[in-house]
């Protein structure tokens, strides 16, 4: 007897060749194109023995997962049983999710492995900077908090359990040029200099990190001092110090100037004076920002607003640094989309070290994502976030077939995005000729 049912349809099972992800193959194919397998196998160590993954055997499939929308090594399971995404990807040999367990903590306890995946990362920072037209780029560095009941996980600022990375995006185009995987109770203000110092190493000849944003995690005499050796422009948030308290305590209402941000209509009001650290011989502009809220006119003395320092010329409005610093808020967006598009809302081991193979890996895939975005994508997706890419273009249902002695993917989608995963495959043919990857 059948179930009655709500819907007029049966579920069975097909041993046709059907892929539910038909646009991840042209994905791999973009990933293959900019070098990613040559690259892996020759910055990462090789295998201890022939039976062993060699590094493109089980981090591009790592990698395809995340781009798809895994967020666990579980999730490996989808592609290892989508056999027609197997075939036209060609990934015969792909790990279980305990062999990627074991890998993982083998790559991050290794340093030469994980010195070879940032060697992976700048050697496609080179091709995605070299094929813009943009030289001078801004440096927004911010941490987040993986909420993570592991092992070594520790307690965070805020009372969380987990971990703690930092991550440096280029404001131009949302690129993660560098993370750093920390425990939870890591400051945000420790290591902050050699962050930006490996974040401008990056950079390929030709192209600069000239400009620097950052919260209060960056405010210190050594990180200001490092800014001004480097010719660097920046805008940093101030603690409110005793010596901060102290000049806005001593400004007066016609030092303060009206000030409404963009996107609002609060008003506000802006002031400045200069500052220096005690530490420092280089001095700055110290501008003021708070609620032009009458109200509080009755408590001139108490503090209501944020401060900024930066070297950024007086000649430019300190309304206008207020505004240039405030877009560094991206950035808050750019982590939420590496955290929940990626796999870095949870990690999967409970080892710092593994954590931190798995970090860079998901940095990985997210700047090829980013890559295909800006190199073979039309404007309307150029700056979508990779939710609406997967649901309008990797998951695409096909079916695979062999003519002859080819494979062809039968694509169940309209002209317009069959269009575009061929624009995808164009790009990928010129970047592969013109590096030379196989």
């Amino acid at each position: 007897m059948i179930t009655q049912t709500r819907l007029p349809f049966k579920i069975e099972k097909t041993k046709e060749n059907l892929t539910a992800h038909a646009g991840l193959a042209v994905a791999h194919e973009f990933n293959l194109a900019v070098g990613l397998g040559r690259l892996l196998d020759v910055h990462l160590p090789p295998p201890g023995s022939n039976r062993g993954h060699k590094p493109a055997e089980w981090i591009m499939p790592l990698i395809l997962m995340l781009q798809g929308g895994g967020q666990d090594l579980t999730d490996i399971k989808v592609i290892v049983q989508d056999t027609a995404l197997r075939r036209a990807c060609r990934l015969e040999k792909i790990p279980n999710e305990s062999t990627l367990g074991d890998l993982l903590r083998r790559t991050g306890a290794r340093p030469q492995a994980m010195h070879g995946l940032a060697a992976v990362h700048t050697a496609l920072t080179k091709t995605m900077l070299l094929e813009g037209t943009t030289t001078d780029f801004t440096l927004d560095v911010d941490a987040t908090i993986i909420l993570a009941d592991k092992h070594d996980a520790t307690v965070a600022y805020d009372g969380t359990k987990g971990y703690h990375p930092m991550l440096g995006f280029l404001a131009e185009n949302r690129w993660l040029i560098h993370d750093e995987f920390r425990t939870g109770s890591a400051s945000p203000q420790v290591g902050i200099v050699d962050f930006i110092d490996t974040c401008r190493s990056r950079m390929p000849e030709g192209c600069r990190i000239g400009k620097f944003r950052s919260d209060s995690a960056a405010y210190n005499h050594h990180v200001t001092d490092h800014c001004a050796k480097h010719n660097m422009l920046f805008a940093i948030g101030a603690d409110w110090d005793a010596a901060v308290i102290k000049l806005y305590n001593k400004l007066t209402n016609d030092d303060w100037s009206p000030y409404t941000p963009s996107g609002s209509r609060k008003p506000r009001q802006v002031a400045q004076t200069v500052h220096t650290f005690e530490k420092s011989r280089n001095s700055f502009r110290l501008i003021f920002v708070r609620d032009a809220d009458p109200q509080k006119e009755l408590f001139p003395s108490c503090r209501r607003g944020r401060a900024i320092i930066t070297n950024i010329s007086h000649d430019t409005p300190a309304a206008d640094v207020v505004e240039w610093y405030n877009q560094r808020g991206a950035a808050e967006n750019h982590i939420k989309e590496v955290k929940y598009g990626f796999g870095l809302r949870r990690v999967p081991c409970g080892q710092l070290a593994a954590n931190a193979a798995w970090c860079r890996i998901a940095a990985i895939a997210y700047d090829l994502f980013l890559m295909q975005q800006a190199l073979a994508l039309p404007e309307h997706l150029a700056t979508s976030s990779v939710t609406t890419v997967r649901w309008r273009l990797y998951n695409i249902a096909a079916r695979l077939v062999r003519h002859g002695h080819r494979l062809i993917l039968k694509i169940a989608a309209d002209t317009c995005a069959i269009r575009l995963l061929q624009n995808i495959r164009c790009v990928a043919h010129r970047l592969a000729a013109q590096f030379a990857f196989t």
